[in-house]
Formats: structure tokens, sequence, C-alpha cells
């Protein structure tokens, strides 16, 4: 939960600032880190250590790219679309414009975790942005990447009319092997249970176990 609140002030944070209008300034910056902190972590959930880490983020952020401004089409864009008989709906963190040919898909990461370069081309989860801003801009190249806010690494992929085809294919093979498993078996990642309502609920005993560890740890 901690980690999740953390995330979500980094990128509302980002959503406020990042503009084609005004240039990136650093206070505005670190007067909307107070300001989503205080709204959308009133306990104060996030510890202090992430708190720097996010002031750290914020800091180097800006010194790439203080006093510019960024060719942005849309950000936490909304897409909803039709894949068999499945309605995809989700979430864009930023899309920019490249050139008149090309956009880019901007997906911030707040965690340590990376995916590796190689495996950028096959990530279901940009696939899927790039299929859905591949149906709303038919005409356009659509470059998809993940930026690793703590590492400042970003790792993108070119999609083609073969990549998104692939991801077609891949995305019906993953909702029917969903729709048709009768038993779901917990994830390995105990820490995706603190997110999870069946687990906070008492309605998943896994979960209530792992949160009780967790809470001791």
């Amino acid at each position: 939960m901690m980690r999740l609140f953390f995330g979500n002030i980094i990128h509302s944070v980002l959503e406020d600032n990042v503009s084609k209008e005004e240039k990136l300034d650093h206070t505005k910056l670190v007067e909307s880190y107070e300001h989503h902190a205080k709204k959308q972590d009133p306990d104060k959930i996030v510890g202090d250590q992430l708190v720097k880490v996010g002031t750290t983020i914020l800091n180097e952020f800006f010194d790439q790219y203080g006093e510019s401004t960024f060719d942005v089409l849309d950000k936490e864009y909304q897409f909803n679309f039709i894949i068999g008989s499945y309605s995809i709906l989700g979430y864009i963190d930023r899309i920019d414009i490249v050139d008149e040919n090309t956009l880019k898909i901007i997906d911030y990461k707040t965690g340590k975790w990376e995916v590796a370069q190689k495996d950028i081309q096959n990530n279901l989860q940009l696939g899927i942005y790039a299929l859905a801003l591949s149906e709303a801009f038919p005409n356009k190249n659509i470059y998809a990447e993940m930026y690793y806010l703590r590492s400042g690494r970003r790792k993108g992929h070119l999609f083609t009319k073969e990549d998104l085809e692939n991801v077609k294919q891949n995305l019906i093979k993953e909702i029917n092997k969903i729709t048709e498993d009768t038993f779901f078996h917990p994830t390995k990642n105990e820490r995706a249970c603190t997110y999870c309502d069946f687990a906070k609920s008492g309605a998943c005993n896994t979960g209530v176990f792992r949160l009780r560890k967790l809470a001791k740890a």
C-alpha cells in the first residue's frame, strides 16, 4: 500500500508539472509534491525513506529537464478499445509528439525493478498501450517506453504492425487463460497482496496470512 501511494503521488506531480505551455519550475515541483503528499497520504503511510526517494526523483527530473517545456499531446490518456468480445480500458501516463508521423508513449515507473531492454518488445503492458494508441491514431508510428524514474533509464520500442498483431494474439490468449481458469493460484509476489481488497477484507486466506507476515517483518 505504501508503494502504491508513493507511485500515485509522483505520477500526480509529474502530471501537474509536465506541460507544453509552462517551463518546468523547481519551486512548483516541490510545492506540488507537498500538496499531493498531504492530499493523497494524509495518514503519512509513505515512510520517510520513500519521501526522500521522491525528492531525489523530482530533483533529478528537474536537473535533466529544468526550464524546459514538453511536446505533450496528452496526460493520463484514457483508452477503451474492443478486441474479440472483450473491452479493454486503461490509462496512459503521457503521450508526446515526436514528429508529424510518430507518437511516443511514456509510462512512468517509480519502483526499483526494471524490465530488461530485450524484453520490452514483448512487454504486454506497453503492447496494450501501443495497440490502444494505434487504434486511435492509425496513421501514426507508435513508440512506447518505460521511464524508470529512480535510475533515469528509458527503455522503449517502436511497435511495428507485426508487433501490434502479436500483441492482439497474446492479449486474447491471456484473457482466455484467465476466463477459463477455474482455480487461481496465489501470486508469488507476496507484496502484491498489500494492494488487494480481497486480502484486506479477509476473503482470501493466503492474503490474510501474507499481510500478517509482512506486518511483522
